[in-house]
């Protein structure tokens, strides 16, 4: 596989992903991982409008990426997820990421700033936990040159 990075952020293609972490990256294909409006052709020309035309797109759900990533690929894959329960779903489908960061998720009740731009429950906490301690490298920040937060709780 070709998987050079996996972000969580809800915020999906924006700046900090198609002028930071792309070119930083040199990715090449971006797989944009969300619940709803996958499978929705105006959403689809809108991301690909957000995305500089150098880089491939694919839009999916969860299950569907988890099986499409599992095939190897020649591209360098970006896979933007759009929040943790759709990586969890992708996990449990058999995607195993080497390397996860978490750049942007919704504030809602009952969540907690982690980080800035980073609001987790406590279910959210014990996932993250757990792909940590299943060797899963996690970490927190914006932007490539970002310093990430390593020690999330």
């Amino acid at each position: 596989m070709a998987i050079i990075m996996t972000r969580v952020d809800n915020r999906l293609i924006h700046g900090q992903v198609a002028e930071g972490w792309l070119p930083a990256l040199k990715a090449q294909e971006v797989v944009l991982v969300c619940a709803q409006n996958a499978d929705g052709a105006f959403a689809r020309k809108m991301w690909r409008l957000a995305l500089p035309a150098q880089y491939g797109l694919e839009v999916m759900q969860a299950a569907q990426a988890a099986q499409y990533l599992q095939k190897s690929s020649p591209l360098r894959q970006f896979v933007l997820v759009e929040d943790l329960s759709g990586l969890k779903d992708m996990i449990d489908g058999g995607f195993a990421p080497a390397q996860v960061n978490i750049g942007n998720t919704r504030y809602e009740a009952g969540k907690k700033e982690i980080s800035t731009g980073v609001y987790l429950n406590a279910p959210e906490e014990d996932f993250v936990q757990g792909l940590k301690s299943g060797g899963v490298k996690v970490d927190l920040r914006a932007l490539p040159s970002s310093v990430p937060v390593g020690r999330l709780f």
